[in-house]
């Protein structure tokens, strides 16, 4: 799979958007099964990351540096 890949996805009345299926494949999520994404807002841009991947980074570095408010990530 390429690193860098683009898509455009429209934006319901209601605020829900569809995330293509590529992308879920890419972030190992599965449709379905109850997984969930989380987003971060990093200025003017917005990432997609597996939830599940995310929380265990975020556990793992709050480990590392003993703050568990330690806002450094590595998704």
């Amino acid at each position: 799979m390429s690193n860098s890949f683009a898509a455009t996805s429209l934006v319901w009345v209601n605020g829900q958007v569809t995330i293509p299926k590529y992308v879920l494949d890419v972030l190992g999520v599965h449709s379905g099964h109850h997984e969930s994404v989380t987003f971060i807002i990093e200025g003017d841009t917005v990432r997609l990351v597996n939830s599940a991947v995310f929380s265990m980074q975020h556990l793992q570095n709050s480990l590392k540096t003993g703050d568990p408010d330690n806002e450094k990530e590595t998704a």
